[in-house]
């Protein structure tokens, strides 16, 4: 036989109602906040998948936020863009408005005050803020403004640096631009070849277009187109000629690749300088233009000389344009990206959190059925401690 001492039966009671008041206190909380799982005694396997799940949501959170950083960033760098492109729109209307013979000194006044407007305009939009005030077109330098005038020209002061974010595991988008790619680096003409006229030309003829008929046939060298008897002679670097012909007011000259079209009449001895479009700064092509117009009354022959002048500027002004074109479609693609991102980052987050309320929240149904179960259990069991209690030998004799 084994014996039952009386402690024992009392420790025994004990145990069973603190046991079943902890079930009841247990799942009680867990109807409070609503969480099946509160600690890791609860439930330890899903706890560990709980914390992986709440990691995992913790960096898609940090990725949207970046998101969040890089749309701002590049909205804010598309839309000066869109406004470099207007002020480039208003200062080529003013230059060809201003290659007019019929236009009086005072208009030509009035269009190079526009045009330093125009240039302040644009120093501004290039020293463009974010929100927090760093600047968008600095590189990894945007505590300070990138450019700035000085007597020689507009100078940058930034660096090539482009800054990135993370928007996932394995991908990043890029926060803008450095300014030396967007307003630095530009081709002069046409963006493959520039033509100039010689300054000691008598005659009045002038370049009116400078095509690329032949990428392929282009090798990007220097030739001097020469005029002599009412004949035009191209000759490349060497001294070598590579094409000839009678010269005719308003048709082409072909060489290399390249077709240049004149108009007006050369003197004996007068020339052409195309070579390789050279790389020039937005801001020094919209000064050009500026001093063009502010050359006061000269000859016809350098009137012509300035004609030719006119149309390099301005063809330089146009493949300026057509570069920021091209950043403005990277900035687009860049901010497709980043919705792209966004959207699958939100995807994977309503799984995530799906999979973690499965495991984390509380079925009610199941839990007001548990919690009457222990809260019968809890009374029985004080009910059996209190009988017990009650028991004595002295009952039995």
């Amino acid at each position: 036989m084994e014996r039952i001492s009386t402690q024992q039966l009392h420790r025994q009671g004990i145990n069973g109602i603190l046991q079943n008041q902890v079930a009841v206190a247990r799942l009680q909380a867990q109807m409070a906040t609503g969480a099946r799982v509160q600690t890791a005694a609860d439930d330890p396997a899903a706890m560990a998948k709980i914390m992986n799940i709440d990691s995992a949501l913790s960096d898609i959170g940090q990725w949207q936020s970046n998101i969040g950083t890089v749309q701002d960033r590049l909205g804010l760098e598309e839309n000066a863009l869109n406004a470099l492109n207007d002020v480039i729109d208003r200062v080529r209307q003013l230059g060809v408005q201003a290659r007019s013979s019929a236009l009086s000194d005072s208009d030509r006044n009035s269009i190079a005050a526009e045009m330093k407007e125009l240039s302040a305009t644009l120093l501004s939009t290039a020293n463009s803020r974010d929100s927090q005030g760093r600047y968008l077109f600095a590189g990894s330098r945007d505590g300070q403004a990138p450019f700035v005038r000085t007597s020689s020209g507009v100078q940058y002061r930034g660096d090539d640096t482009v800054s990135t974010l993370q928007v996932g595991s394995s991908r990043q988008i890029g926060l803008g631009d450095s300014g030396a790619d967007v307003f630095m680096r530009l081709r002069a003409g046409t963006g493959a070849a520039s033509v100039s006229a010689a300054s000691s030309n008598t005659g009045l003829a002038y370049v009116t277009s400078v095509d690329l008929t032949d990428a392929a046939a282009w090798s990007g060298g220097s030739y001097r187109l020469s005029f002599s008897g009412g004949n035009y002679e191209v000759t490349d670097a060497g001294g070598t000629v590579v094409s000839s012909g009678a010269y005719e007011s308003g048709s082409a000259v072909a060489f290399g690749g390249l077709s240049i079209s004149l108009d007006g009449e050369p003197a004996d001895g007068d020339s052409f300088s195309v070579g390789p479009a050279p790389t020039l700064d937005l801001f020094s092509t919209i000064d050009q233009i500026t001093r063009l117009v502010n050359l006061d009354d000269q000859s016809a022959a350098q009137s012509a000389q300035n004609q030719t002048a006119f149309f390099d500027a301005l063809s330089a002004l146009s493949a300026a344009q057509d570069h920021l074109g091209d950043v403005r479609g990277s900035v687009g693609s860049r901010l497709g990206a980043a919705d792209d991102a966004s959207a699958q980052l939100s995807d994977r987050k309503l799984q995530l959190d799906s999979l973690r309320s499965g495991l984390h929240d509380l079925d009610y149904t199941q839990a007001a059925a548990d919690l009457s179960a222990k809260q019968t259990a809890l009374a029985a069991a004080q009910q059996t401690y209190i009988s017990i209690q009650k028991l004595s030998l002295f009952d039995y004799l």
